[in-house]
């Protein structure tokens, strides 16, 4: 019999895992902005799906010798996937056009929809400190935004919708999938990715979208020739993909999970730091202080709910 390991131990673990993951994905939404000027949307998630799915398939058959996976329930996976689907096609859709620490500013928080969705879902009323994060956070929001200022576009808002859609797929998680191996959920949210882009490209492939691919080509142009350096950044993504995504269900599996919440928020200075040395984006000073309330807000809801509410609070990352 193993001896137990303890909690301080897999507390260091998991803070050690879930700032390696968010770093690492941080790196992999970089990679997907820089590829956004070669290739499209639609051929991205079927190369990198080419990666991911033999890769997800050989750490199945290496897991099944210890512990046999099962799927539960094939309708709530089916639904999470889409969920998560939509949710990376709204932030992708995103990347061509907006810095990537905008982005990640609007995309984090998800803390404050989770918070809004799983408290009605709970018929559990938030108390009013929490409302009062919330404010703090959505508040945050319009500073970064500027939805009145000369500067705004849509485009800003697809981060915040892609928040929407993770926290709907997070709290599906929690209630419907929460038995099932992760893998098995990576597994689906792959061939969500495949079907979508392999549909996608032979829907394009027999339409003229030549007016939009002018205005949109991440979105509507056809196929796009790529070199050694394309395939070497796509593999990498892949595999970053699949690294984050066992990384991160570890880190909330052997520490607390408002703990490991509260460092995933490192993902926001990572990806400051991706957008200055590849793209040489430089927050200004009101997205910085936007930064700074929806940073706050979001730590003040994880604390708060996982203090009043144990039951309720971030077990799943984003990506």
């Amino acid at each position: 019999m193993k001896p137990n390991v303890s909690h301080e131990d897999n507390t260091a673990r998991g803070v050690t895992l879930i700032v390696g993951a968010v770093f690492l994905l941080a790196l992999a939404d970089a990679l997907v902005k820089y590829l956004s000027a070669s290739i499209t949307l639609w051929q991205l998630y079927v190369l990198a799906s080419s990666v991911s799915l033999p890769t997800l398939a050989w750490l199945i058959i290496a897991q099944r010798k210890t512990r046999p996976l099962s799927l539960i329930s094939w309708r709530w996976v089916g639904i999470r996937s889409l969920l998560l689907l939509l949710m990376w096609m709204a932030y992708y859709m995103a990347l061509p056009l907006i810095p990537l620490s905008v982005a990640a500013v609007a995309i984090y928080t998800t803390p404050l929809f989770i918070a809004i969705l799983a408290s009605m879902g709970a018929r559990e009323p938030l108390s009013i400190r929490i409302w009062g994060d919330i404010l703090c956070g959505f508040v945050g929001v319009v500073v970064v935004l500027r939805p009145t200022g000369d500067a705004f576009t849509p485009a800003t808002l697809l981060p915040v919708m892609a928040a929407v859609l993770y926290a709907l797929a997070m709290v599906a998680t929690r209630r419907y999938c929460q038995k099932e191996h992760p893998l098995t959920l990576a597994l689906g949210l792959n061939l969500a990715f495949l079907v979508a882009g392999g549909g996608a490209s032979i829907l394009l492939a027999f339409t003229d979208t030549s007016s939009l691919a002018k205005q949109s080509p991440f979105l509507f142009a056809p196929w796009q020739p790529i070199g050694i350096d394309e395939l070497i950044i796509i593999t990498a993504y892949a595999l970053l993909m699949v690294t984050v995504n066992a990384s991160v269900a570890k880190a909330y599996q052997i520490a607390p999970s408002a703990l490991v919440g509260t460092f995933d928020y490192a993902y926001l200075l990572f990806a400051g730091l991706w957008g200055y040395l590849l793209f040489h984006e430089v927050p200004d000073g009101m997205t910085w202080l936007g930064m700074g309330l929806i940073l706050a807000s979001g730590l003040l809801v994880l604390r708060h709910t996982a203090l009043v509410k144990p039951g309720i609070s971030l077990d799943d990352t984003h990506h």
